[in-house]
């Protein structure tokens, strides 16, 4: 009895190193794409109006949060954006009010454990005009992502978690420059109110009303 139960518990950490060295193969392989270049989901196809060539994006907090890094490559990835820190700068300015990130239980196995979680991730921002007029209201991205729980394997699921935090941080930062490319410039300069100024709706992408993966 002991050596059967011996072998099972060999065979059970067998597999959960099988897990685990797969699961950190695929965040390699991922991570490798998204390093050269490469996203999951279109990047980049974007152009925002003439008048937002040159812009200021400010987040309070870090000197450089990942979500402040985030958004400026993604506006320089565009070959077309001229991004200044000089706040003396007669430019938009592009405000990140900030990012959260909140876990909730998904689903529970039949033991009672926790077998999957859901993240809810959001980002808050804005857009000021060189004259400090509104040209787009606070307004909000969001997105949501599952992962599975291995209570075997804790620290691959916190790798997948960050990972997928990662990723949203990416979606969100197209996200907001797919609003900023539908924003109906002239509107905002016509004296339109805050709530107008943005008068040509956003696509409906991913991230507004997603659905979870």
């Amino acid at each position: 009895m002991n050596s059967e139960r011996g072998g099972q518990r060999e065979k059970g950490k067998g597999a959960g190193a099988l897990r685990a060295a797969a699961y950190f193969s695929l965040l390699t392989f991922l991570f490798l794409l998204t390093s050269c270049g490469f996203h999951l989901r279109g990047a980049s196809a974007v152009a925002l109006p003439p008048e937002l060539s040159s812009l200021r994006v400010t987040m309070g907090g870090a000197s450089y949060p990942p979500l402040l890094v985030e958004v400026r490559n993604a506006l320089l990835a565009l070959g077309n954006v001229r991004l200044t820190e000089d706040v003396s700068a007669s430019v938009p300015v592009l405000q990140l009010h900030g990012e959260s990130t909140e876990s909730q239980v998904l689903a529970i196995d039949s033991s009672g454990r926790i077998s999957a979680y859901l993240l809810n991730y959001r980002v808050d921002y804005s857009l000021v005009g060189a004259d400090k007029r509104p040209l787009l209201p606070k307004q909000s991205v969001k997105l949501q992502r599952e992962y599975s729980f291995d209570r075997l394997n804790v620290l691959a699921t916190e790798k997948q978690s960050e990972f997928l935090q990662n990723e949203m941080r990416r979606d969100a930062a197209q996200q907001i420059l797919r609003r900023l490319a539908s924003l109906s410039y002239a509107t905002a300069m016509d004296g339109g109110s805050a709530e107008n100024a943005g008068a040509v709706s956003p696509p409906r992408a991913s991230g507004d009303n997603a659905d979870p993966r």
